[in-house]
């Protein structure tokens, strides 16, 4: 029997992440890397409607979309208006354990855009709210 694709590589792919994460941001251990990729996960979901997070969801490799939709509670998304609120969500998500690095979030959707296949970055793009998405194009 073979595996599907997901599968085969899923290690790999969230290792891969954890890695990019890590240089790109310049953390010292991939359990700090893959917590601020949770945190970013986790505060992005927050904001986005419930076709907005199937549709995020859908895109992402299938370690990364376990964890995207990890301890989910479906609610109302919260608004954004600015990059200065969503990091101070994230970094109120990230203590106490992590300080949040400067930086995180835009270093956190460069690795989601630059390590998925370029159809699936188009589409996480687009279903991004737009403090983020403006982010994501300057990347």
């Amino acid at each position: 029997m073979t595996n599907p694709r997901d599968v085969k590589y899923a290690t790999e792919s969230i290792a891969k992440w954890q890695d990019a994460l890590k240089s790109r941001a310049l953390l010292t251990t991939n359990n700090i890397a893959f917590a601020c990729l949770r945190g970013v996960l986790h505060e992005v979901r927050a904001r986005l409607n419930l076709g907005e997070i199937a549709r995020f969801g859908n895109h992402l490799p299938a370690v990364q979309r376990g964890v995207f939709y990890q301890d989910w509670i479906p609610t109302e998304p919260i608004a954004l208006t600015d990059l200065a609120a969503f990091e101070a969500a994230l970094a109120q998500r990230l203590l106490p354990h992590i300080h949040m690095p400067e930086g995180i979030t835009s270093d956190t959707l460069w690795v989601i855009k630059t390590e998925s296949d370029p159809v699936a970055s188009a589409a996480l793009r687009t279903a991004l709210p737009d403090p983020l998405r403006e982010l994501w194009n300057e990347l």
